[in-house]
């Protein structure tokens, strides 16, 4: 066994728990499940991979039942995982190297493949998994964070694991009980910490996730508001969740106002695709153009495909929109397998 333990709550996973503790197994590691009120086979179907099951009434505080887990594991150092998270590749010696007493002070970042609706591409982000829980817990009764015990500032370190998550990808029922719950909580926190502009920015997505792109963007406009760190991966999440609802409900002119804080924020390929939508839908094709090429050149991204396919694609409709099939046909062609691209190819191929 490894000298960490997998720690994890649960609540009807059946759907899932399997998928998710069959990868998690690979990595040869203690697993604590920790069940807060399954009425379906969760807990069956997750004893094949662990004896380490446990119950926890929920109280409405995601928090309390991380800490709860954290306590029935053997080891110091925690691993986090969610049951709609995947472990897609690691490399175990490195990550037994970071569990030293040493490093104690640290915090393990994985990296997220977040599977979106609409597009085969997922939204990468970086997330505060391994930690030492003699040092650090967690705080916060809805999108709990890992904080230190002492109040001391977090220190990060990226380490070689990868998990796939599934967890936004569903029917528009599940969708919306799912943030349904995430919008009450998040309300009842804001009550004792309503200038807290990350809460107003998960409002903004769970509203998203809820379908009402009006109300998230209430919560998107309060959450910017504030005077932020563009370097914050929420607050360039939160910037692009704005940005993205205000195309959506076809308020252009107001997207536009987005050059103000071109500067700050083209420092992913998603800001500058971003604004080449802009410019798209505001009529100014040749912008647009100088967006999507910019993007491509930009290493720094969240969605997979926006510093590669999704620029070069919508390079080739404007070419199309100008009349200019022949530069059209070329982007499409450069994007390769993408699903779009290929059903304009066949377009013009049938022509």
């Amino acid at each position: 066994m490894g000298n960490f333990s997998i720690c994890m709550i649960a609540k009807n996973e059946e759907k899932r728990i399997e998928r998710c503790l069959s990868a998690a197994a690979k990595m040869n590691a203690e697993i604590i499940l920790v069940d807060t009120g399954s009425t379906d086979r969760t807990k069956e179907l997750a004893a094949k991979y662990t004896d380490k099951i446990y119950d926890f009434t929920w109280i409405n505080d995601f928090s309390a039942a991380r800490n709860f887990s954290l306590t029935k594991a053997s080891n110091d150092w925690i691993l986090v995982l969610d049951c709609d998270e995947y472990v897609e590749d690691f490399d175990l010696e490195e990550i037994k190297q970071f569990t030293v007493p040493t490093l104690s002070h640290m915090v393990g970042v994985l990296l997220r493949r977040n599977m979106t609706e609409g597009t085969t591409a997922c939204m990468n982000d970086r997330v505060e998994r391994l930690f030492n829980r003699t040092m650090y817990h967690y705080e916060g009764t809805i999108h709990e964070q890992v904080v230190r015990k002492d109040g001391e500032k977090i220190i990060l370190c990226n380490i070689p694991l990868t998990v796939l998550h599934d967890g936004y990808v569903g029917t528009p029922e599940e969708k919306q009980k799912k943030a349904l719950r995430d919008k009450n909580l998040l309300l009842e926190r804001l009550k004792t910490d309503p200038d807290n502009p990350y809460l107003h920015f998960q409002l903004g997505q769970a509203c998203s996730l809820e379908g009402k792109p009006e109300e998230a963007l209430e919560w998107y406009r309060k959450g910017t508001s504030y005077d932020l760190d563009p370097s914050l991966h929420f607050v360039q999440l939160m910037v692009l969740g704005y940005g993205e609802t205000l195309l959506k409900l076809g308020l252009y002119e107001e997207a536009l106002l987005f050059e103000g804080i071109h500067e700050e924020f083209a420092t992913t390929s998603d800001f500058l695709c971003l604004m080449g939508l802009i410019y798209i839908r505001n009529n100014q094709p040749l912008k647009a153009i100088l967006e999507f090429m910019r993007a491509l050149t930009v290493e720094e991204h969240w969605r997979e495909d926006t510093n590669s396919t999704f620029p070069r694609y919508h390079i080739g409709l404007i070419y199309e929109a100008l009349g200019n099939t022949k530069d059209a046909v070329t982007f499409f062609q450069s994007c390769g397998d993408y699903p779009p691209a290929v059903a304009k190819l066949k377009q013009y191929a049938g022509q």
